[in-house]
């Protein structure tokens, strides 16, 4: 692509990003809404959503690499938002009795290391360790899992539940390793702390 095209859509391409992780986090609240019309039946207007919620994350990362237009905005607010996501909608399905506890609280402890540990992470570095190929793929299966329970095939749903559950919370323990691994190794090699 010709360096005075790609700079015009590096212009027109570069709040896209950052608009659909915006855009998704607006979707939660209809999310929830339209599911708690129809729990604990199919909700396929909740799955819709869903589905194009997921396909705007895939979306906003493909742009932003290709028109090299990622943002410190977008490096810290899209992993947020992903993870407030996926906690909503497994919150909404064990508030409406879709899910139990003992299923749900895993996942929750998972995201709720993840999310903490962000900061002392990203103090050393803009990326941190990387989320492996393992997180990514039981997201993957576990979102599929909820859609199956969002429209009631609880079946198929606790099949890929199973699979998907027990690859996000490896790979959680894999990020917290490689997250302590990470930030000790910063240290010992006395490496500035970014905020400093």
């Amino acid at each position: 692509m010709p360096s005075a095209r790609l700079a015009a859509m590096q212009r027109l391409m570069r709040p896209v990003p950052n608009i659909l992780s915006v855009a998704r986090l607006l979707a939660l609240p209809f999310i929830v809404w339209t599911y708690s019309m129809y729990a604990p039946g199919a909700a396929w207007t909740t799955a819709w959503i869903v589905l194009f919620a997921a396909l705007s994350d895939v979306a906003d990362g493909l742009i932003a690499r290709r028109f090299d237009v990622q943002s410190e905005f977008g490096r810290w607010v899209d992993p947020i938002v992903d993870r407030l996501f996926f906690f909503t909608l497994v919150a909404m399905l064990w508030y409406f009795g879709t899910l139990p506890w003992w299923a749900v609280l895993p996942l929750l402890v998972r995201d709720g290391i993840i999310l903490a540990l962000v900061v002392p992470t990203r103090r050393y570095t803009e990326q941190g360790p990387q989320i492996s190929r393992w997180g990514k793929a039981s997201n993957f299966i576990l979102i599929c899992a909820l859609q199956w329970f969002i429209i009631d095939m609880r079946g198929l749903g606790w099949g890929f539940f199973a699979v998907g559950a027990t690859l996000y919370v490896a790979s959680g323990l894999l990020y917290l390793y490689r997250a302590v691994e990470f930030v000790r190794r910063a240290r010992s090699e006395g490496r500035p702390s970014r905020t400093a």
